[in-house]
């Protein structure tokens, strides 16, 4: 259960997500709210990012899951606090995430385990 974080914080995170692309590539740490993946996006091989024809960038995806829902230390996020990651995760996932299965990536970084 979050206590530390209102829902308004975390829809705002979850914004942050999407047509990330510009701050992605400011970012030193990401980490993503469904697997728990952290990870320097400078030293990351192969990332993808989904083109959506927006003006507002692409977007990125996990590249350890596959999923859209990377967030970046230059949004100004906490990515490295596991409570704001779990909440995110619960938010967005409703407790169905590798997160909340206690499923995180093997080749994560540190944040979640």
């Amino acid at each position: 259960m979050n206590t530390r974080y209102t829902d308004a914080y975390l829809k705002a995170a979850h914004k942050a997500t999407f047509h990330n692309e510009h701050e992605i590539t400011r970012s030193s740490l990401c980490t993503c709210f469904y697997c728990g993946h952290c990870f320097d996006p400078r030293e990351e091989p192969d990332l993808q990012w989904w083109d959506e024809q927006s003006t507002e960038g692409m977007t990125l995806v996990c590249p350890e899951c596959g999923i859209d829902c990377v967030i970046g230390d230059a949004s100004g996020y906490p990515v490295t606090d596991d409570a704001f990651i779990t909440a995110c995760s619960d938010e967005w996932f409703c407790g169905i995430s590798r997160i909340s299965a206690s499923k995180t990536s093997r080749k994560n970084q540190g944040i979640i385990t």
